[in-house]
């Protein structure tokens, strides 16, 4: 039996990104929540930015089994989306959208804090979890011992 030697990262990664994408995407709400929640945005943008979360989530998966292939084409891919993903926190990760979520969570629990600090906390955090993630993706990926073994 042979079995391809990649670095215990690689298979992190490439397993997290698989479990992940299949869990959101089995759980993505339908598009009429999905504007209920964004309804910040004009029309047209939510309707493209709910196809875009379908394909992002699709790719997703997709990365998750290349890199597990040792696919260079999907490392490279991926450190490209994590770029684009830090520089798309802010816009991804909206006020509005969190208040959606964390308004009932205040008013059925409370806290020592106001309803909009408590709603920035929790977009903080979020965008932190993303943009930790991404910048781990990226420096893993772009180590030179890692990418030996996508030759």
């Amino acid at each position: 039996m042979l079995i391809c030697k990649r670095p215990l990262g690689v298979l992190i990664f490439g397993i997290l990104l698989i479990i992940t994408s299949i869990d959101t995407l089995r759980h993505m709400p339908g598009y009429d929540f999905y504007r209920l929640v964004n309804h910040e945005w004009p029309e047209n943008i939510i309707k493209i930015r709910y196809a875009g979360s379908w394909v992002f989530r699709l790719l997703g998966l997709a990365s998750g089994i290349g890199i597990l292939c040792l696919s260079n084409a999907f490392r490279k891919f991926l450190v490209g989306f994590s770029y684009y993903c830090l520089i798309t926190l802010p816009l991804r990760h909206t006020y509005n959208s969190m208040l959606f979520f964390t308004d009932p969570i205040y008013n059925q629990y409370g806290s020592s804090f106001t309803l909009p600090t408590f709603t920035w906390i929790c977009v903080a955090i979020r965008c932190t979890i993303d943009a930790i993630f991404s910048i781990a993706l990226i420096y893993y990926l772009t180590r030179p011992k890692v990418i030996s073994h996508f030759q």
